[in-house]
């Protein structure tokens, strides 16, 4: 799974540098108590200096001594990013892990304050740990979800990392395995091992959008987890933002070239590798009824029948929406048939009550285009989010055979997905709407779409 970036991925942001070279400028340093010691050091005070910057192999770089557990955190909190920062050890392990692979880490999505013991934020972890970067380890108590499978003595043989204790449970990552939730109990580790030799230089990537996390070392996609999360007074709250921590483990070590850039999309050549946002049914709530009348309204030109749950737009262009509910973050699925080449239709999310006019959803709401596989202009094509966001491939069946979408959305982050494949990723900057009803078009080209099996999940 090797992915280096595309010039047009590069091209798309402009890369931050989040390390001047002089000091730690734009950092806060965070201590657990020192050995002996019950109290942490807490914000910027770091008397041994575990966080400096110094020169090596001609460049600064930061040196994480290791003495003490802790981190240094970034000022800015970032949404929808690309990570990446060049490591290397250092020769020196203190206790209780002088004996254990050297590890540090990246933490990014951190939010609330440190734990005092640690000096970590709870957030996402994507290690930095000998025969282990790209690991997940629960912080703090975070929850996160993966194709993976329980490690066995019988997979173990095969695996980079061999644990460190018999009672430690880990699961391997592996793409296309059964979904897995990896809960505080848990570590995810990599079936692979690019590190390079001790002293040298290796780059670790964190691609994080809209809840998909994407970790590589020296280019090559190593572990792909999803819906990052932790519960709180009985409530579960996704980590979809917050600050990046770089972690003090009881093992020297170098970081330099330290950059981020944002993202508003999941860049094409990591699309293929996202998994569904859930693989089953549970949770989902039937939103077609027994007729055209039971819980949907008409607004605008024609009319859409419903006959043994199968909805069908007739005349138009008018607006067909479920008048129950609105929704705010959620996975809608639904299939689609065109009767004839490029019959048009849409599907509308989070607009507001229409009253008369069925240009409000497409002024105010967001529409999945269902149309052309091969138009003109490229935000025309089946898949897209009309008119703003082009599908990277319609992936439709041809005329007369069912097609199955799912849509999330989550905050201003929206995606498609088109028989199973990953086609549109984006983020609104301009924050158009971010609650509203469902709705399906019914437009006059003469031509006959058919929906059916409209379903939909409510997400935290």
């Amino acid at each position: 799974m090797l992915h280096p970036l595309s010039k047009a991925a590069e091209a798309a942001t402009a890369w931050k540098p989040l390390f001047n070279g002089k000091n730690l400028t734009g950092w806060d340093s965070f201590l657990a108590p020192p050995p002996g010691s019950k109290t942490p050091l807490g914000w910027n005070n770091d008397p041994r200096r575990v966080f400096t910057v110094v020169e090596t192999d001609g460049a600064a770089a930061i040196r994480v001594s290791g003495e003490i557990y802790g981190s240094i955190t970034t000022q800015e909190q970032f949404t929808n990013f690309h990570f990446r920062v060049e490591f290397k050890w250092g020769e020196k392990r203190w206790p209780p892990r002088e004996t254990v692979g050297r590890d540090t880490g990246i933490l990014y999505c951190c939010v609330n304050e440190p734990n005092p013991r640690t000096g970590w934020m709870t957030s996402v972890e994507c290690n930095v740990m000998e025969k282990g970067v790209g690991q997940w380890w629960s912080v703090n108590g975070a929850i996160i979800d993966v194709e993976g499978l329980h490690v066995t003595k019988e997979m173990e043989p095969s695996i980079p990392y061999k644990k460190e204790g018999a009672g430690e449970k880990i699961i391997v990552y592996k793409r296309g395995a059964p979904r897995i939730v990896a809960d505080p109990s848990y570590g995810v580790t990599p079936s692979i091992d690019d590190e390079k030799p001790f002293g040298q230089w290796n780059t670790a990537e964190v691609v994080f959008w809209a809840g998909n996390c994407i970790h590589l070392l020296n280019g090559r996609v190593n572990l792909i987890a999803t819906n990052p999360r932790y519960t709180e007074a009985g409530r579960v709250i996704p980590l979809l933002s917050g600050k990046i921590q770089l972690q003090s483990e009881a093992a020297e070590c170098y970081y330099r070239k330290a950059e981020i850039r944002s993202l508003d999309e999941i860049p094409a050549e990591f699309l293929d590798l996202i998994p569904n946002a859930q693989d089953d049914e549970a949770g989902f709530k039937p939103l077609l009824g027994q007729n055209a009348a039971d819980g949907w309204a008409q607004c605008g030109p024609g009319n859409f029948t419903v006959e043994n749950g199968v909805a069908t737009g007739h005349g138009g262009m008018g607006l067909w929406w479920h008048t129950k509910q609105t929704y705010t973050n959620f996975v809608l699925r639904g299939e689609f048939l065109q009767e004839q080449a490029i019959a048009d239709s849409g599907v509308y999310v989070r607009f507001p009550n229409p009253g008369n006019d069925p240009w409000v959803a497409v002024r105010q709401g967001h529409e999945m285009e269902i149309g052309d596989p091969n138009p003109e202009k490229p935000t025309w094509r089946t898949g897209s989010i009309y008119p703003f966001k082009a599908s990277t491939i319609a992936n439709t069946q041809p005329p007369g055979q069912w097609n199955a979408y799912e849509i999330v959305c989550i905050g201003q982050d929206y995606s498609v997905r088109m028989n199973g494949r990953l086609v549109t990723t984006w983020s609104d900057a301009n924050q158009r709407t971010r609650a509203g009803y469902i709705g399906l078009q019914n437009y006059n080209d003469g031509k006959i779409v058919r929906h059916r099996n409209l379903r939909i999940k409510d997400l935290p």
